[in-house]
């Protein structure tokens, strides 16, 4: 049975984060990073597949969520800073991180920051760099997004992508709405709900992506004390780029979920339980079935 969470709000800086603990006491605690930025999403099927042997943390990174801080800034220091802060709010020396999306970029920076801290590094569809990079990585989902669209959709697309660069949200909402549509178009998943797309803030948003792109190129981790899987759909929205991550961690677990876009806890959790199940120790629950499309 899925547990019932402990909220907490913690500062960090000049941001306030909504933190939910999912406590089991003794057990190895796993930190849950969300894709976007700018776009939380809890990866319930995820944290409660971990939560079976894991004590599992996730919150909605800084700007998002229920406290959209508007004093808030985005220097990639603060958002490792804020892990940070978890880490010492619940006296963690060690632990691990699931990333997913910009989320597993943001698990990379963090391990290449403070590895002494990493117990393991789960890469889901990870964003494959910054700089160069990620400005790379957004032309690939631009076209992805294109390819999936609709003719009006795309117009759509188009006019929320423009309103959201002038600071709506509202629009930055539709935009993503759309986004997470195509992402899921095929498979057996519904339109994202409206009180998570509410969470979403255009100016987390954009602030981190201009960040982002200003970032020094990430350098090689080679062979980590920690171990390492990364892993991507077949359908994956991002293309060739992924190969700087294989690169950055040539010793790492590699995995392409077969029958599975950029959300495989979605399209195929049957064989992606299989890759969790296989990395954390945990055997695949009964019951769950690939969706079809």
């Amino acid at each position: 049975m899925t547990q019932l969470p402990e909220n907490i709000t913690l500062q960090s800086g000049n941001a306030r984060l909504a933190v939910k603990l999912y406590a089991r006491p003794g057990a190895e605690t796993v930190i849950l990073l969300h894709g976007g930025p700018g776009v939380p999403d809890e990866m319930t099927e995820v944290r409660e597949f971990l939560e079976q042997k894991m004590q599992v943390i996730t919150f909605d990174q800084r700007g998002t969520g229920t406290d959209k801080c508007h004093g808030c800034s985005f220097s990639i220091p603060e958002y490792l800073g804020d892990i940070s802060c978890l880490a010492a709010f619940f006296n963690l020396e060690r632990f691990h991180l699931f990333g997913h999306s910009w989320g597993g970029l943001y698990a990379q920076l963090y391990a290449g920051t403070y590895p002494e801290r990493i117990a393991g590094l789960f890469l889901c569809s990870p964003g494959s760099g910054t700089g160069t990079v990620w400005t790379r990585t957004e032309k690939e989902v631009y076209r992805y997004n294109r390819s999936r669209s609709t003719n009006t959709e795309w117009v759509w697309m188009g006019i929320n992508a423009l309103f959201g660069l002038m600071g709506s949200s509202s629009a930055y909402r539709r935009l993503f709405r759309q986004i997470i549509i195509n992402y899921h178009k095929g498979y057996n998943v519904p339109p994202p709900e409206p009180e998570k797309l509410a969470k979403i803030n255009s100016r987390a948003a954009l602030r981190t992506r201009g960040v982002i792109k200003k970032f020094p190129a990430m350098e090689v981790f080679g062979k980590t004390p920690y171990p390492v899987m990364i892993t991507y759909g077949q359908y994956d929205a991002y293309g060739d780029s992924k190969n700087y991550v294989f690169e950055r961690f040539p010793e790492a677990l590699k995995a392409i979920v077969p029958d599975c876009g950029h959300t495989p806890w979605k399209h195929n959790p049957k064989v992606f339980q299989e890759v969790l199940g296989t990395f954390y120790g945990i055997p695949p629950r009964r019951g769950d079935h690939t969706p079809s499309g």
